[in-house]
């Protein structure tokens, strides 16, 4: 039997498997079908050990949390996973799948949802939707294939090649405060893809009142900075760095960045980056790593000027500090940690109280450089949310709030103008300061939104349509147990979980789906 099935070429072999997983814990279920002409035929099928196992462990690697996969094998095609084993090859034919490579294909998500086609599923909420009910899935809106070269680099991660690392920067007002809904997304993505470490972090927490905080690596302040965000528009030259914070000192001020010390994600780094601003009368900055003696650095120069010092460590915990070494002003943005790879990174930085135009009060072409060297897969943008009380109150109109969203972005991708991008639009509001929002202002911001970004070269993830469309939040508060904050201007941490689960199922999902379209 199995040799006249490998003798048959009408049809791809195809493996179909599933898996109960409690993490490791798998317990399998495999059938082989080796092109036969019919189920029954199919059924009759002895399967081939070497190739299940290889493939199997593979799709435990991948994603660990799943409860099922599809698998397949691709006589001459792409492979997923670089460490796909091959097939051993038997006599009389007993295997007959010798050379051949298997495609792991993710079909189910975590809690063993099946991921949608997001072709097939409109993203306007249906018109018999319940209301302020949360959509099982709202897909990511790109007409224009803007995230491609996003999920050929989650690509590339997933198949394990060496040093594939997926950056993703994620900008935000409060929506996305104290890395509350990123840390959402991050946790998923990084168990599907790997851990890439913490990325980009600001330096210290105590001199900024708390306006930051990151759900993946320590931050520890001796002695603090002084620092402007630019959300206050404190710094006339308009450079504030990526994470639009800018901290310095002429001496005594000294902070640390730490590894996590436990749990599953940034627990370990190997590269280190310091970002920071040499300028006439600069200073010394000393960067220590752990209990080693501290590399100065000089940041004197005739003219301001961006620099970033590398630093590639054993991979591991660390502990990074920074501190001013006198003879001027340091002056610091921020600090990068990332492991080997492969993996992927989704830092965040929020900006409490911004209105979107606070884009703009970077300077144009140091915030076009920041963007350009940190060369990120996918920028995420998250505004919207204060800008709605000046939409109600009447001093924005929809028109100017486009004009000012649209030179940001231009601004932001000047330097580098195929950067993918995804504009997520502002959530439901009930109140936005002390202005009540009424449902029909949430949808115009939407629709401008959306708009905005496809002008712009950005995709697009309607929130408001994932809640169960305008005027949700309320019923939200009200829900047992609730998914919204009392001020009902925010999600709390279980509406957070949620949306960040939405945009992870939306984000994976046009992964495989755009896997699906480029398969040969």
């Amino acid at each position: 039997m199995m040799g006249s099935a490998v003798a048959h070429r009408d049809f791809l072999p195809i493996l179909a498997l599933r898996l109960v997983t409690a993490r490791q814990n798998i317990a399998l279920s495999l059938l082989l079908l080796a092109g036969c002409d019919s189920p029954a035929e199919a059924s009759a099928v002895e399967t081939s050990t070497p190739a299940p196992a290889s493939a199997v462990r593979v799709a435990a690697e991948q994603e660990p949390r799943a409860s099922s996969y599809s698998l397949s094998m691709a006589g001459g095609g792409v492979e997923r996973s670089a460490e796909v084993e091959r097939a051993g090859g038997g006599s009389g034919g007993s295997a007959g799948l010798s050379g051949s490579a298997f495609s792991v294909a993710l079909t189910h998500d975590a809690e063993g949802v099946p991921f949608p086609d997001p072709s097939r599923v409109t993203a306007t909420l249906p018109a018999d939707h319940p209301p302020a009910e949360p959509r099982e899935f709202q897909p990511v809106e790109d007409p224009k294939g803007t995230l491609v070269s996003f999920y050929e680099a989650l690509g590339r991660t997933d198949a394990k090649q060496p040093g594939a690392i997926t950056r993703i920067t994620h900008l935000g007002d409060s929506s996305i405060g104290h890395d509350g809904l990123p840390h959402a997304i991050r946790t998923r993505i990084q168990d599907r893809f790997g851990d890439g470490g913490a990325g980009f972090v600001l330096i210290d927490r105590a001199a900024i009142n708390g306006n930051y905080g990151t759900k993946v690596a320590t931050i520890a302040t001796t002695t603090a900075w002084e620092a402007c965000l630019v959300t206050n528009l404190c710094k006339r030259d308009g450079r504030y760095g990526l994470g639009g914070h800018t901290f310095w000192a002429s001496s005594e001020a000294s902070s640390s960045v730490s590894t996590l010390t436990k749990g599953p994600y940034g627990t370990t780094a190997s590269h280190v980056e310091l970002w920071y601003l040499a300028q006439p009368r600069g200073g010394r900055i000393k960067l220590k790593v752990d209990r080693e003696e501290p590399e100065v650095l000089t940041t004197l120069a005739d003219a301001p000027e961006d620099r970033w010092h590398v630093v590639d460590v054993e991979p591991g915990e660390h502990r990074i500090t920074i501190s001013a070494g006198g003879g001027g002003q340091a002056r610091v943005y921020g600090l990068v940690l990332e492991t080997d790879g492969p993996g992927v990174v989704w830092e965040s930085v929020s900006w409490i109280g911004a209105f979107t135009k606070r884009l703009n009060g970077f300077d144009a072409d140091h915030i076009a450089g920041q963007i350009e060297h940190r060369a990120a897969d996918l920028l995420v943008l998250n505004f919207g949310g204060n800008d709605l009380r000046r939409l109600v109150g009447g001093s924005v109109t929809p028109e100017e709030y486009t004009q000012e969203y649209g030179e940001a972005l231009d601004r932001l991708k000047a330097k580098r103008p195929e950067q993918p991008c995804l504009v997520v639009g502002v959530i439901d509001h009930g109140k936005s300061g002390s202005y009540t929002v009424a449902p029909e202002v949430v949808d115009t911001m939407i629709d401008t939104q959306r708009t905005l970004a496809f002008d712009h070269g950005c995709a697009f993830f309607d929130t408001v349509a994932a809640m169960g469309g305008a005027g949700s939040l309320r019923k939200w508060r009200e829900r047992s147990p609730a998914l919204a904050e009392p001020d009902l201007k925010h999600l709390n941490n279980r509406g957070r979980d949620l949306m960040g689960k939405l945009m992870y199922q939306a984000l994976v999902a046009g992964y495989e789906s755009h896997r699906r379209r480029a398969a040969p």
